[in-house]
């Protein structure tokens, strides 16, 4: 009887842990992922500015992060999240291209990382960029312009 009841115990626990993700991205942990990779992305835009340095990363993570923001408003959390995770990861390689010391912004909590996993590799992410139309604008095209990035 005991063996019994423990069995049926420990195959409950496992349900419910494997059936429960420990962070699930919601409206407000999502939006702060965005905000904290628009900050660096302003931060960003002053470094390619300065630099000069056009690697294509830096409109890639426009790219990537206008996307986000569009998920986000669509309320569809979990893509926004990976799609700003992805763009602050773009971000991060044009600031040091152009010899500029990422803030903390740039940094990635356990929580963002739990948010945004699995984490779909950036072919896939590409893919859906190009069906559905979002244009990828040059480095230099966003040196004059509003990012268009605010939420």
């Amino acid at each position: 009887m005991k063996k019994q009841l423990s069995l049926i115990v420990f195959v409950l626990l496992t349900f419910i842990l494997q059936s429960q993700s420990p962070v699930q991205p919601d409206p407000t942990k999502t939006k702060y992922l965005i905000l904290k990779t628009n900050r660096l992305l302003g931060m960003n835009h002053m470094a390619v500015k300065n630099g000069k340095t056009y690697t294509g990363d830096f409109g890639k993570a426009i790219q990537y992060e206008r996307y986000a923001k569009q998920l986000y408003l669509a309320k569809e959390y979990k893509k926004a999240a990976q799609f700003s995770y992805r763009s602050r990861e773009f971000s991060i390689a044009s600031l040091v291209a152009n010899k500029a010391k990422p803030t903390s912004d740039a940094t990635f909590t356990t929580e963002e990382k739990m948010m945004v996993s699995p984490l779909p590799e950036v072919t896939v992410m590409d893919k859906e960029l190009l069906e559905k139309n979002i244009p990828l604008p040059t480095d230099q095209d966003l040196l004059a312009g509003n990012l268009d990035i605010t939420i």
